[in-house]
């Protein structure tokens, strides 16, 4: 079987140092050394990546996966109990289940139909029909968010942005206002197993995160309930590890992705694609089916027969979900059919994406998709 998704992560040669370093200094959680360094790359990246696109200082904070980086994030917010969050139903039910977790209503709603994302504009349709306390929207399948507008929708709306850019490292840039959260696990594009970040422009939002992180401690008492969320010394080490392998693995995802391309070219009229940035670093590949012949689950038994695993992202969408059914539903128009989701969860195929992957491999993937 040709797995959809394989982790890229450093072999164990390249985590030898990082690992003996650990053993000598006998620190293994609670804030490490490594857990510093790690930070302290991490904020010289950033800065060099978005460089002219913001003034203020950058500040983050790991913590201990991605779904945990939006639960923090949420009740570093101080939201009051019973409010909504605004957020799309086309994608992964770790953004919802975070929302819920915070005591928060989610409210579903609708995507662009090109980009496949909540974006600004959708936000404001839906604000002038009903009311919501935060928005969080969702670099979808690693598109980024575009940032500088969230950051004037924040300005003008005085509602918190707090971006889910889980699979989104190295793509989505960091705004002025914005509060973002990725996600480091094993299948990520930078992936070290399990782990989040915060960011944001606001040492005070993110030093409270750091103490939710921490159970809330703050000077030896609690003065607000948080979780144990602290990002380990060994998955710091495999973290450090990896930053030096990702120039690497951009390339190596940037040519798997020409391949694709290449072979995908043929199919132009029966299959569209996410519009993504030129720059974009892609985690997984979606193709949008525009016409099947049949049914798409005895088209994916068909492809599963010639050894191609594949994946429905995302279906069904969230509000199909038992956890989910009592949410509010609301598209653009004010009607809560949220049809754009509804289509893309029907016609929407995920296909085998990774760097182990052979271009002879990606061909007779390709040839094989017979839409």
């Amino acid at each position: 079987m040709i797995p959809i998704l394989v982790p890229d992560l450093p072999t164990t040669e390249e985590l030898l140092p990082w690992l003996q370093r650990i053993e000598h200094n006998k620190w293994y959680t609670n804030f490490g050394p490594l857990v510093q360094e790690f930070e302290s790359q991490l904020v010289k990246l950033f800065t060099q990546e978005n460089k002219g696109h913001f003034k203020q200082n950058l500040y983050l904070t790991t913590v201990s996966s991605g779904t945990t980086a939006l639960e923090l994030a949420l009740l570093a917010l101080n939201l009051p109990t019973g409010c909504h969050a605004l957020l799309p139903a086309f994608t992964f039910p770790a953004t919802a289940i975070a929302i819920k977790r915070g005591g928060i209503q989610p409210i579903f709603t609708d995507v662009d139909p090109q980009q496949w994302l909540l974006t600004p504009k959708i936000a404001r349709q839906v604000l002038e029909k009903k009311s919501y306390d935060v928005v969080i929207p969702v670099a979808t399948f690693g598109c980024p968010q575009p940032v500088e507008e969230w950051d004037k929708f924040n300005e003008e709306t005085g509602i918190p942005v707090l971006i889910d850019a889980a699979a989104a490292f190295g793509t989505q840039p960091i705004g002025e206002r914005c509060i973002i959260t990725f996600s480091f696990h094993a299948t990520k594009p930078f992936g070290i197993g399990e782990g989040g970040l915060v960011v944001a422009n606001r040492f005070d939002f993110i030093d409270q995160v750091r103490k939710l992180s921490n159970f809330g401690f703050d000077c030896g008492t609690i003065t607000q309930s948080g979780s144990n969320a602290k990002l380990s010394e060994y998955h710091a080490a495999v973290a450090l590890a990896q930053l030096k392998r990702w120039p690497q693995i951009i390339e190596r995802r940037e040519k798997i992705w020409e391949i694709y391309r290449r072979n995908l070219r043929v199919m132009e009229n029966k299959i569209s694609l996410q519009k993504v940035p030129s720059d974009y670093i892609r985690a997984t590949l979606s193709i949008k089916i525009n016409s099947i012949n049949t049914h798409l689950e005895q088209f994916i038994e068909e492809l599963t027969h010639q050894g191609i695993q594949t994946r429905r992202w995302y279906y069904p969408p969230l509000f199909k979900f038992p956890a989910f059914r009592d949410a509010i539903r609301i598209s653009p128009d004010g009607s809560n059919d949220l049809i754009i989701t509804q289509k893309l969860s029907q016609c929407l195929l995920g296909l085998p994406f990774h760097t182990s992957l052979k271009e002879e491999t990606i061909a007779f993937i390709c040839r094989h998709l017979r839409i």
